[in-house]
């Protein structure tokens, strides 16, 4: 176990902190971290010899523990410690590989090399032992070790801690329920390097701070280069995304000196046919069509609304239209979309435009923390002794901006404002737009005060009840447009009238694109429904009639709280799903429950 302490003590410092080398404005304020030596409170331990060497009791020439009160003689230590003698410390006790364990994953009968008292006894060197896989404090998962259980009974005593541990560890394992799914200690993902957010070390040595896939931020830890030597193409790609910085920062630059007028003057280019810089396939006609559609709507700075039917990638033809612009130098994006649907556009975008460094900004507030650290902003190369020398400014935030496209959901969107707020967007897509339905709204009211050049909402369903919702999302996208709800309830008074029909469609024509699939994939079949109906059994029957008597004062007055109907619509839909779905219908006596499940089986069939 020695080398894995050595490696632990040389790691202690590999958990998510902040790399001052490459910090921000924040970091190198008076007072941060990293200025001072932090002082630990030592631990004392009960049976520590007073100023005396806790395997002699003499008094003289002691190295004493930097975490601990024991103190040795260097002659007393097992093996002895020869001249020179080191600055810091540790005694025997406190250097213990398992005071450093983060978790215990596992436990199992392995085999392993027995020491030469057993392998005498035994008559083979090699024997079965139960051990345990230890994940360590500091190191990833990529460096999880089988420990003997024998090492622990020796730990118990001074580490009580990992005697609960490992109790814990065997409760959470015994209420496991045994399910068609072998239990994975380590799943693949935790050891594949998902990003590389910053390096450090100029020796031969590098390394490089790693997120793992499906972890998040806050598990994040150095590597040594060869540890990841098996993931070169991560390696290659943090060093593109680094060298692109400063082969464009001129361009980039330059690109941010031109007016908006110049903007405006710049000429709509039409794509004829699937863009090269898709890799992920070809288009289709009609998202060729929703690519041009989005890019002329760019040009003239018109917001619009993308309302395709679903199923017909609308993903697909917004990551197509920020390739684009990103083609042109033109960035960062913002993508905001439900927590749920965020893996889907990565895994599009990194299907789609691989070429673009999209990030993902969820996760808890460590979390996030570490993604603003590492992957927000580009580190400032210059220091203030060389700015007066050479006569250059630092860039500004907006200038050193490391992501292409941001995703993130609508939560963190409130959340963490003050953070997103201050950066000035390119564009701005918000899938599932229909959320924005509503002008009271938090989500509608911090979005509106975003900076943003270009808007672009999708939804499948951009009039869901009445043309009122239709305005708000009109209204967000374009507010001097669609300024006054009242104006237009006015003019589209009565939308069954023709007349008034058409002058809405030439009113969103230029903001909004609608297609479904009938019209543009005639090579799909027609769809075939079969409703097959069923009638209740009995006993849903009996349940059925109770729910509505019960209620019945809910279901017969006028007026009052809508939420009551609803729960009451709740409960008759669980109750025709199947009846144990409703609270106290199941019966709690197995022989009952047998009978009862066997009844209504019945009652089904013979339905």
């Amino acid at each position: 176990m020695a080398s894995l302490v050595e490696r632990l003590r040389v790691r202690s410092d590999r958990r998510p902190v902040y790399n001052l080398d490459e910090s921000d404005e924040e970091a190198e304020k008076p007072g941060k971290s990293g200025t001072k030596k932090q002082e630990i409170e030592k631990i004392v331990r009960s049976d520590a010899k007073d100023e005396s060497c806790q395997a002699c009791g003499g008094d003289s020439n002691l190295l004493y523990c930097e975490t601990c009160n024991y103190a040795y003689h260097p002659k007393c230590l097992v093996p002895p410690l020869k001249a020179p003698l080191p600055s810091s410390w540790w005694c025997p006790e406190c250097v213990s590989p398992l005071n450093d364990i983060d978790k215990i994953l596992d436990c199992e009968t392995r085999p392993t090399v027995a020491d030469d008292n057993d392998a005498s006894k035994l008559g083979s060197k090699q024997v079965f032992v139960k051990q345990y896989l230890v994940k360590w404090k500091g190191l990833s998962y990529l460096h999880c070790t089988w420990v003997p259980e024998k090492d622990f009974l020796k730990a118990y005593k001074a580490h009580p801690r990992l005697k609960t541990k490992v109790n814990n560890f065997h409760r959470q394992m015994s209420s496991m329920t045994n399910s068609e799914e072998e239990y994975v200690a380590i799943r693949p993902e935790w050891t594949t390097v998902d990003r590389i957010l910053a390096r450090r070390g100029d020796g031969e040595e590098k390394e490089y701070l790693v997120k793992w896939k499906e972890l998040p931020y806050d598990e994040c830890y150095w590597e040594f280069e060869s540890d990841i030597s098996s993931f070169q193409h991560e390696i290659e790609r943090f060093h593109r995304v680094q060298s692109r910085y400063k082969k464009s920062s001129k361009q980039k630059g330059e690109l941010k000196e031109t007016t908006e007028s110049n903007k405006k003057a710049k000429e709509f280019q039409q794509y004829e046919s699937s863009p090269e810089f898709l890799s992920g396939g070809s288009l289709h006609p009609y998202q060729l069509e929703g690519l041009n559609f989005l890019r002329f709507a760019w040009s003239k700075q018109t917001h619009v609304i993308l309302a395709d039917e679903m199923g017909l990638g609308k993903t697909i033809q917004s990551i197509a239209f920020l390739a684009s612009l990103f083609k042109e130098n033109v960035s960062p994006h913002l993508v905001v979309a439900p927590l749920s649907t965020l893996r889907n556009w990565e895994r599009e975008f990194a299907t789609w435009a691989p070429q673009m460094n999209v990030v993902m900004y969820v996760g808890g507030a460590q979390a996030r923390a570490i993604i603003r650290q590492y992957e927000f902003f580009f580190p400032k190369n210059l220091k203030k002794s060389k700015k007066k020398k050479s006569g250059q400014t630092v860039k500004s935030k907006q200038d050193r901006i490391k992501f292409d496209v941001l995703l993130t959901s609508y939560e963190m969107i409130n959340m963490d404002s003050a953070s997103l707020k201050p950066i000035k967007w390119e564009c701005m897509i918000v899938d599932e737009g229909h959320r924005l339905k509503n002008k009271d709204s938090k989500l509608f009211s911090t979005l509106k005060q975003y900076s943003t050049r270009h808007r672009v909402l999708l939804t499948g369903t951009p009039l869901q009840n009445n043309l009122d919702e239709l305005f708000m999302l009109m209204h967000f996208l374009d507010a001097g447009k669609f300024g006054s709800l009242e104006e237009f309830q006015q003019e589209f008074e009565d939308i069954s009238q023709e007349e008034q029909v058409s002058r809405l469609h030439k009113m969103l024509a230029p903001h909004l694109l609608r297609r479904v699939k009938k019209d543009v994939m005639t090579e799909l079949p027609p769809k075939k429904e079969l409703i097959l109906r069923v009638e209740l059994s009995s006993k849903q029957k009996e349940y059925y009639k109770a729910i509505l008597t019960r209620n019945f004062q809910i279901l017969t007055r006028k007026g009052g709280a809508q939420i009551s109907l609803i729960n009451v619509v709740m409960e008759l839909r669980k109750l025709c799903c199947h009846p144990f779905m409703l609270e106290g219908v199941e019966p709690e006596d197995n022989n009952e429950f047998t009978k009862y499940v066997m009844f209504l089986d019945s009652q089904l069939h013979d339905c």
